[in-house]
């Protein structure tokens, strides 16, 4: 798999976008069936990096060519369901290049805006724009924190009802900033109070980070509307075995969850080999010699993998001699507790089947890959020794 040629160097953004795509056509073609309009909110639409007039390894081209399609192929099935797309840009020189853009693609069928200003100020317009009903996906991805991802500033967005939202948690820029004095306010905002990270590992110190900011975001949702849930999905450097950021979703179905770790692992070879071919480039261009073969190819779906004992230890935890039903909001719980992906689940299910250790009252021993159908709510439980 090679990386366009827009994305060489922004490999992160590549997987960013893909993600995004992925994730905005599963959501809006299931939003679609039952609302009759969809509101999409780039907070922090730029351009900022593009490599072409077109914008087309912009989130700007992305969304607008996914609502796209999605209103063709819901018109198509006689959902007649509206379009609206907001793109809020603050700096003078990116958001004449976004009118140019836009003013492109307003034939298309979708009502279409641009304001310019900064995001934090424009908060009650963009309210105002998305109006108290209709369904609303924000697309946070900011530069930096301050007056961006912090929760004081997202509050009068969380707290909108029938809005979904995918944060950009920047987590290399965060964990350098946690301990300096200097920024402890900010740290306040964006977790509630300093983190006491001393003594962490940094694989620890990313979970107590990421956790911190997801169950605050969670704590502002209303209520009403359904039960609070997040899920991420973490994008590494393209050249170093380190996190850049978080890609944290946040919304109040279970059904959402499901779905957006679905894309996110299906997006996560993508991940894997833009990786390898990054760091293959930086190889040669150190050692100036071709090297035989494409990394990208080399790499497999399985690397990289959970380690399967861990996920067996999780299930039997979860598991008891009584049997209980296991439903499509129980797997949601799941995904959005340990961070795996369902197929991890199923493979250590099935292991722990095998061993004789649980099992499947609705099961067929017939089933080769998926041996849990959450979505017919089987009963599962543990075995007695």
């Amino acid at each position: 798999m090679a990386v366009p040629e827009p994305y060489k160097g922004r490999e992160q953004t590549y997987f960013k976008h893909r993600l995004l795509v992925a994730y905005l056509e599963r959501l809006f073609m299931i939003i679609g069936h039952h609302a009759p309009t969809i509101c999409y909110v780039d907070c922090f639409a730029g351009p900022w990096e593009e490599q072409g007039d077109d914008l087309g390894d912009t989130s700007i081209a992305k969304s607008l060519d996914i609502i796209k399609k999605c209103r063709e192929g819901l018109h198509s099935m006689r959902k007649p369901v509206q379009f609206r797309a907001l793109f809020v840009e603050q700096k003078s020189k990116s958001f004449r290049k976004l009118e140019a853009y836009l003013d492109g693609r307003r034939h298309e069928g979708t009502e279409i805006k641009a304001i310019n200003g900064s995001f934090h100020e424009l908060i009650p317009d963009i309210l105002d724009w998305c109006g108290p009903r209709d369904f609303v996906f924000f697309f946070i991805d900011p530069k930096g924190w301050n007056n961006a991802v912090e929760i004081p500033t997202l509050t009068p967005l969380l707290m909108r009802p029938n809005s979904e939202f995918l944060i950009n948690f920047m987590y290399d820029f965060l964990s350098r900033t946690v301990p300096q004095a200097n920024f402890q306010e900010h740290m306040r905002r964006i977790f509630g109070a300093p983190p006491d990270v001393q003594g962490l590992s940094p694989e620890e110190r990313e979970k107590v980070l990421l956790s911190r900011y997801r169950e605050n975001l969670k704590q502002v949702l209303p209520s009403n509307g359904g039960k609070p849930r997040t899920a991420s999905v973490k994008v590494l450097k393209p050249t170093k075995d380190r996190t850049l950021y978080h890609l944290v979703y946040l919304t109040r179905h279970h059904k959402g969850i499901t779905v957006f770790m679905d894309a996110s692992e299906k997006l996560d070879l993508v991940q894997k080999k833009a990786r390898a071919a990054a760091k293959q480039n930086e190889r040669v261009q150190r050692s100036r010699q071709m090297e035989m073969f494409a990394a990208a190819e080399q790499v497999r779906p399985a690397e990289g993998e959970r380690d399967l004992a861990e996920v067996e230890e999780y299930w039997l935890q979860r598991l008891t001699v009584t049997p209980q039903h296991y439903g499509m909001e129980e797997l949601a719980d799941m995904l959005e507790e340990t961070g795996w992906f369902e197929s991890d689940m199923q493979k250590a299910f099935a292991a722990l089947q095998q061993k004789g250790l649980v099992k499947n009252l609705d099961g067929s021993p017939k089933r080769r890959s998926k041996f849990i159908h959450f979505d017919k709510n089987e009963r599962l439980l543990r075995m007695i020794p």
